[in-house]
């Protein structure tokens, strides 16, 4: 693919060799020509409802006879509330507006907007500070990007980044940090909290390993975010519509967000569309007179709004949330049994079907790159992670993946282990 006039996101040019050119995607399998591959992390984490539901499809075609494009400025069209009105619904009414974009990233940088020009509206204009944690991910615009955590060390020849970011220590309860967590933020608080205007999170930290916050950071972050009138922000773009079992991580943490920001399953992956859910505190300030300067001319698409319409529709009358917590309590049952044969599992953290594999690679991102192209070449691909608290793989597969599909990426994990301890 070296003769391509394209340059892909990421990537090194030398590893170009490595990308798959994908011929066909069905289920929850990807073809490269006549190769087979079980897509154990959903396109990118985005297809929940696995490739080529025909039923999706069906509504962007109608909708494409339709109304194909609107200018979102001036115009509207009855997908596009419609599609308002039901995410709004799916969150069980803890939220009154919606904003519409094309990504995560760009929901990202519409809530740290949103978030500065909240207190700017309350006169409260020296809190203009985000938290974020050092290990999070929350994108690659700029201040998406200044916002994540994980990545800092590559930013040099991009800055000046984003002023006016804070990067906080994860709690990591199994590996003892959570009570140093929670002194960090407290300090952080008491000498930055009349600056501090939000902060944003992930509920379950994805790239960090899958990490769940405690209960006992939650509750302390909540009282502290209302003693000094902090939003709070909520980064559910990877764990949104189901993935961890729940329709949102925050529903099972005792905490209502400020703030919600979605994208990936949100339409099935299938269209660019992310969204920003706003909560009444936050909305109310937004007086008659008031406009919120973010635009991009396809925000609001309807032919992604036709797909998160149906994407919804599918969720609820097929009641993933039951599905997806018992495949996930399946997947934890092989791996867990997998984890006790090897040795190479460290750790293993699952919250529906978000699952995290922590490796002994110690902190080597080119182990874990060789790693996961060997489980490619066995038929399965996995997404690779590495920060100062862990290295693994994440597998985060479409719902619709079966019990016997799930056996086959346990077996193919299996292997490829036995193959790198044999060869190590």
């Amino acid at each position: 693919m070296d003769d391509y006039r394209i340059i892909h996101p990421i990537l090194p040019r030398k590893d170009y060799g490595k990308i798959e050119n994908v011929t066909k995607a069905e289920g929850v399998y990807v073809y490269s020509g006549d190769k087979e591959l079980l897509d154990g992390i959903g396109g990118l984490w985005n297809v929940i409802l696995g490739h080529g539901n025909k039923e999706i499809e069906q509504a962007i075609a109608e909708q494409l006879a339709e109304v194909g494009f609107i200018n979102p400025w001036t115009c509207c069209t009855d997908i596009v509330y419609k599609l308002a009105d039901k995410l709004i619904h799916f969150a069980d009414g803890d939220f009154a507006k919606t904003m519409f974009t094309c990504t995560g990233s760009e929901a990202v940088e519409l809530a740290i907007k949103l978030a500065r020009r909240h207190q700017a509206a309350k006169e409260k204009h020296e809190k203009k500070y985000i938290a974020v944690f050092e290990t999070s991910y929350h994108g690659t615009h700029y201040g998406s990007m200044t916002a994540t955590g994980v990545d800092r060390e590559y930013y040099g020849p991009y800055g000046p980044m984003l002023q006016g970011f804070a990067y906080l220590p994860i709690p990591f309860e199994s590996k003892q940090t959570t009570q140093a967590a929670i002194q960090s933020l407290e300090k952080f608080f008491t000498k930055y909290g009349e600056k501090l205007g939000g902060f944003l999170l992930e509920p379950i930290l994805g790239v960090s390993g899958v990490v769940k916050l405690p209960d006992a950071y939650v509750k302390r972050l909540k009282e502290l975010c209302e003693q000094y009138d902090v939003l709070l922000i909520f980064d559910e773009i990877s764990t949104g519509f189901y993935r961890t079992g729940s329709k949102f991580a925050y529903q099972e943490m005792n905490m209502k967000p400020d703030i919600l920001c979605l994208s990936k399953g949100i339409n099935n992956g299938v269209l660019p569309l992310g969204a920003v859910l706003i909560g009444n505190e936050v909305a109310q300030m937004i007086k008659d007179h008031d406009f919120i300067n973010h635009f991009s001319t396809q925000n609001a698409n309807p032919l992604c709004c036709a797909a998160g319409v149906k994407t919804i529709e599918i969720l609820e009358r097929e009641n993933y949330g039951e599905i997806v917590n018992r495949k996930g309590a399946y997947f934890k049952q092989k791996i867990e049994a997998l984890e006790k044969e090897v040795s190479f599992i460290k750790e293993v953290r699952i919250h529906g079907l978000m699952i995290g594999i922590e490796l002994e690679m110690e902190n080597d991102f080119s182990k874990v790159l060789e790693f996961v192209t060997d489980l490619k070449e066995e038929g399965l691909l996995a997404y690779p992670y590495n920060n100062k608290y862990s290295t693994g793989i994440m597998l985060l597969p479409p719902y619709i993946v079966t019990l016997d599909q799930i056996d086959s990426m346990v077996t193919i994990l299996k292997n490829t282990i036995v193959k790198q301890i044999q060869y190590s």
